[in-house]
């Protein structure tokens, strides 16, 4: 089984996707049934309903789909749940065009994994790639805001947090009064993929999310992905002392990532930011687990996270 209780209201669900790719769902159960994140594609068929079936219940019952963000790989199986239930759709409105329009949301979030490296040729392939977990988009019914509140029934109150950094408008569902937060891949430890880095696009909101999460009471912390750092279990949900520990760790991996390209510029002025990324993969490899490709760059995530703090630069 690919699902567990996290809470008497709350269902884990794993789906397995792509080449290695695991995304962590949240089934809620109040009066109002919902789910944080769909998935990709064929999630809700391969995945969701067998979950539901456990509990008597069918995609049919889905009352709501809780978007953390807009990317393919959460809001992948809107389109095929909506479908099957009539479920609503809700994102923060920062999120609501990459949820929409997968090919805004390509070239927006992953074109540059390709361009950046001077691999143009490889474009349309990623493209078509990345389009067919994205779906059939969903429209969203309703554009969230930070500190709206989503009231489920039966005590299930959620404060919508937005936590932006990963993308512009990634949120955190936070249930004040249980201590629980859904948060996406709002916070990314080193990212979930071995040798990689986390995908951080906006670096500098990435750590003023960090800060906030710091700073709330949470008692459990449910991820997007099995999230990886050097001082705790890849589990996708920290409980207790975890979380704090999870966030810290969070931070000190972005901090070493912002700071050697910060190093790596600075000793090759005039440099292209291929070169001086390849120098910061390096450095960063001093002090993270990192896996070079053969382009000398960390296997994922890494064009993307040296390009936010490129751009900071700039």
């Amino acid at each position: 089984h690919n699902e567990f209780r996290i809470h008497p209201q709350v269902v884990q669900i794993g789906c397995y996707w792509g080449d290695g790719g695991h995304t962590e769902l949240y089934l809620l159960q109040g009066d109002t049934l919902a789910i944080v994140d769909s998935g990709v594609n064929d999630t809700p068929a391969k995945y969701i309903a067998p979950a539901l079936e456990t509990y008597g219940l069918t995609l049919g019952d889905v009352d709501l789909i809780l978007n953390t963000h807009g990317h393919h790989d959460h809001a992948g199986g809107n389109g095929e749940l909506v479908a099957a239930s009539g479920a609503k759709v809700w994102i923060h409105e920062a999120d609501a065009r990459a949820a929409e329009d997968p090919d805004y949301q390509f070239d927006t979030y992953f074109a540059n994994r390709d361009i950046l490296v001077g691999r143009s040729d490889r474009l349309e392939a990623s493209r078509v790639k990345m389009k067919v977990t994205a779906g059939q988009p969903a429209k969203v019914d309703r554009r969230l805001a930070d500190g709206d509140l989503v009231d489920l029934g039966k005590g299930l109150r959620l404060r919508v947090l937005r936590t932006p950094g990963h993308t512009r408008g990634s949120v955190c569902y936070y249930w004040d009064s249980e201590g629980l937060a859904f948060c996406g891949d709002s916070v990314m430890g080193q990212g979930s993929r071995p040798g990689g880095l986390p995908l951080i696009y906006f670096p500098d909101e990435y750590e003023r999310t960090i800060e906030k999460l710091l700073g709330l009471d949470i008692a459990a912390l449910g991820l997007g992905h099995h999230y990886r750092t050097h001082v705790l279990p890849r589990d996708s949900v920290h409980f207790g002392s975890s979380v704090k520990a999870f966030l810290r760790a969070s931070r000190e991996i972005a901090d070493t990532i912002g700071d050697s390209l910060r190093k790596a510029a600075a000793a090759r002025p005039g440099a292209g930011f291929h070169q001086v990324a390849r120098a910061a993969t390096d450095l960063a490899a001093e002090r993270l687990p990192i896996t070079k490709g053969e382009d000398g760059l960390p296997l994922t995530g890494s064009v993307e996270a040296f390009y936010g703090y490129w751009q900071l630069l700039k």
